[in-house]
């Protein structure tokens, strides 16, 4: 069954929208659910008009929740909305009250494209109690170096505010910080992420990987990589490996 839903966010201030893909029976009170994020200049709307998600998973006891995210990298912005409180509280909890669907960690997942896989891993990094895995498609994996592009300049200073190249780095909003200072004794969540040899960002996938080699002890991780650029034919292509990957 997929819906579109809109409705009232208080934390965001305003109407918002999302597509949800469930299980033939409700409640599915022990399916696995996924918060499937768009990229930027994307839409809730984007995963289900752009790829063959409906075809793929037919059939299969999975929900998969695709939330509204403006431009926002999934963060509480400095001069806008509150998107990472919405996609990691406000909008799972309508869910649950809607649906019937798990709040369980090991039934949990995120994932995501581009600006979406970062959202993904940073709410996993983040909430490793709320999420059991995260996947990333051509992800913005290492945002320190993508905040040198002076073309997200505008959008940088909406999201973290006018010293972003100061502040960024270091912070939870730096990926390779938040996987280096990981801490060993909290349940990681296992990762995928793949990403095209022929993609701009494919830096960040080596960056992230190189990375998360120093945290073989504590993560559970599995990178991949393939010919493709940062297009939907990578992505449609990709999301069924993704998804598999993380999910029990």
């Amino acid at each position: 069954m997929i819906a579109e839903l809109h409705f009232r966010s208080a934390c965001l201030d305003k109407d918002t929208a999302a597509n949800v893909f469930l299980p033939d029976k409700l409640p599915a009170a022990d399916c696995p659910v996924v918060t499937l994020l768009h990229g930027m200049h994307g839409n809730y709307d984007s995963w289900l008009r752009k790829t063959h998600l409906e075809t793929v998973f037919r059939g299969r006891d999975i929900a998969i929740l695709m939330p509204e995210g403006g431009n926002s990298f999934y963060q509480d912005m400095k001069y806008g909305e509150k998107y990472f409180t919405f996609i990691t509280e406000e909008f799972p909890d309508l869910m649950r009250r809607t649906f019937g669907l798990s709040a369980k960690r090991e039934n949990n997942y995120i994932a995501g494209l581009s600006m979406g896989g970062y959202g993904a891993f940073r709410a996993a990094l983040l909430l490793p109690e709320r999420y059991a895995g995260a996947a990333s498609l051509s992800g913005s994996l290492d945002m320190t170096t993508r905040l040198k592009d002076v073309r997200k300049h505008a959008n940088a200073v909406l999201i973290w505010g006018e010293d972003f190249e100061k502040t960024v780095p270091g912070s939870d909003s730096d990926l390779i910080h938040l996987i280096r200072t990981f801490p060993a004794d909290k349940p990681a969540p296992k990762l995928f992420f793949a990403c095209g040899t022929q993609d701009p960002l494919y830096y960040a996938h080596e960056n992230m990987r190189a990375a998360l080699e120093e945290r073989k002890d504590v993560f559970d991780f599995v990178c991949e990589e393939g010919p493709g650029a940062h297009n939907w034919v990578f992505w449609d292509a990709w999301i069924e490996r993704a998804l598999n990957a993380i999910i029990r």
